[in-house]
């Protein structure tokens, strides 16, 4: 299956396994400002492109790239 906007993502943070969905595309690069004021910039490339998605552990804002990415079955 291929991620594009929409689909359900995961990925590895501090060896836990994270869920998300793919809120837009970034291209190649994007910036988020956290909940303590700073931001965060990730630079991608036209081949991997930075994806902004937002967690379903936290509701917040996360720049991944396409190749840190996996597909994960929709939610029950």
């Amino acid at each position: 299956m291929a991620i594009g906007i929409g689909s359900r993502v995961s990925w590895v943070y501090q060896g836990v396994r994270t869920y998300g969905t793919v809120v837009s595309k970034e291209g190649k690069r994007g910036t988020i400002t956290t909940a303590r004021g700073g931001s965060v910039t990730r630079v991608g490339s036209e081949a991997d492109p930075v994806l902004r998605i937002r967690s379903e552990s936290t509701g917040g804002p996360v720049l991944k790239k396409r190749s840190e990415l996996r597909s994960a079955p929709k939610k029950k």
